[in-house]
């Protein structure tokens, strides 16, 4: 079987070390030629801008129903799904895990909740958790930026979003945490069977706010998915539980990462805060550009659905493709001196951050006015971001998709 293009090492990204920082091996690899076969877990690579986004782009033949997070093959699968039946709800096919037309019919709903409109409405909420976020660190003068910033605020934001009590935010984290950890491959039973009923927790808590909302509607995310209509059609209880599931991490984890790696760069690269603080009108492209060259999802799975090529190498039918939407992010071909960050950079903004194709990511929107928000709000209450210890005080996260630091101890002055 042709196992796409041969490299000099074997190159596995469930490496921890690769996982930290992937780039150097999107340039091994891209050299040698547009797919690589990954044999420690059966995989092909794409890193190619162009070979992504035809990919991404055509559904029929690159599935996103995979069976990589949907579909569960453990031996002891039959006590989790007991536990799903008896407690909550058995995971169903909905937007990330969807194809067409189950995809396009979800799309369509969820599309009216997060618009431009939704979004410019929340900014001042926006602008007041970030305040309340500062207001815990302000007197420090130093703190750990990843925690107390970049997952307090997208967490807070999503966790009022859904309508969970402030007080219950550990809840939230451990629900959120549970549902990363869920399609972790290392778990054994018994971590298996921890994490089906935390996420079951997380189910019971929905379906009593969706059952209130139906009742009584107030102004959040989850009452907007409740209510969302097209044609007179709604969305089931399972459905919404799946989309808020999906939510909680893409909403979560991806904007954590993306603003902690905005909030290094900005401690790190030199002049930079000024010239932000200076003209402000650069913090959006800012923005695109740590999304393309930090992006906090370095890729997804997508399954063959027949005998296909992807830049000339055979692909066969059933094979996982993992799409690597960071490299292709640093693609010469589209982005010139990718490895350089350039906040005035023309094209920052076709990056694949928030993926490509009828699966570009629903709330991007809200992302982006996040982190907008975020480094304005810092801008003008701080002065000074330094790394605290160094790089000593930086750790960056081992993940197959995720990147970005997770821990990021800065010191700063107040303005």
């Amino acid at each position: 079987m042709d196992e796409g293009s041969s490299v000099k090492r074997e190159i596995s990204f469930n490496d921890p070390d690769i996982q930290r920082c992937p780039f150097a091996a999107y340039r091994e690899i891209r050299e040698q030629g547009p797919v690589y076969y990954d044999k420690s877990n059966g995989f092909y690579i794409v890193t190619g801008y162009e070979d992504i986004r035809k990919a991404a782009s055509d559904p029929k033949t690159f599935s996103s129903v995979t069976g990589q997070l949907l579909v569960k093959t453990a031996p002891y699968q039959e006590r989790i799904d007991a536990i799903y039946r008896e407690k909550g709800y058995m995971p169903v096919t909905a937007l990330v895990v969807a194809d067409p037309p189950i995809h396009s019919f979800h799309r369509s709903l969820v599309d009216k909740v997060f618009t431009l409109s939704t979004v410019k409405r929340m900014e001042e909420y926006l602008a007041g958790v970030v305040d309340e976020m500062v207001d815990q660190i302000i007197d420090r003068g130093q703190a750990e930026f990843y925690y107390d910033l970049a997952v307090k605020i997208p967490n807070h934001v999503l966790s009022d979003q859904i309508g969970l009590p402030r007080e219950r935010y550990a809840d939230f984290k451990r629900w959120a945490d549970a549902i990363v950890q869920e399609s972790d491959p290392s778990n054994d039973e018994e971590r298996q069977v921890e994490i089906t009923n935390t996420i079951c927790e997380l189910q019971q808590f929905l379906v009593e706010r969706i059952e209130e909302y139906r009742r009584t509607p107030r102004p959040c995310i989850l009452n907007d998915l409740v209510h969302a209509d097209v044609d007179g059609q709604r969305l089931s209880i399972e459905e919404i539980i799946q989309i808020v599931e999906q939510m909680l991490p893409a909403g979560s984890d991806t904007t954590v990462g993306a603003i902690a790696s905005a909030l290094h760069r900005i401690a790190t690269t030199p002049g930079l805060e000024d010239e932000l603080r200076s003209d402000p009108s650069l913090i959006a492209n800012f923005v695109e550009e740590v999304l393309r060259i930090d992006a906090p999802v370095q890729g997804l799975w997508r399954r063959a659905t027949r005998d296909t090529e992807i830049g000339g190498v055979p692909i066969p039918e059933g094979s996982i493709i993992v799409l690597r939407f960071g490299a292709g992010n640093h693609d010469p071909e589209v982005f010139t001196d990718p490895g350089t960050f350039d906040i005035r950079r023309s094209n920052a903004r076709r990056h694949f951050a928030f993926g490509v194709g009828p699966h570009y990511c629903v709330g991007n929107l809200l992302a982006r006015g996040e982190m907008r928000i975020t480094i304005g709000r810092l801008l003008e209450r701080m002065r000074n971001l330094r790394l605290a210890r160094g790089e000593a005080g930086v750790e960056w996260q081992a993940h197959f998709f995720a990147y970005g630091p997770n821990r990021l101890e800065i010191a700063f002055d107040r303005t």
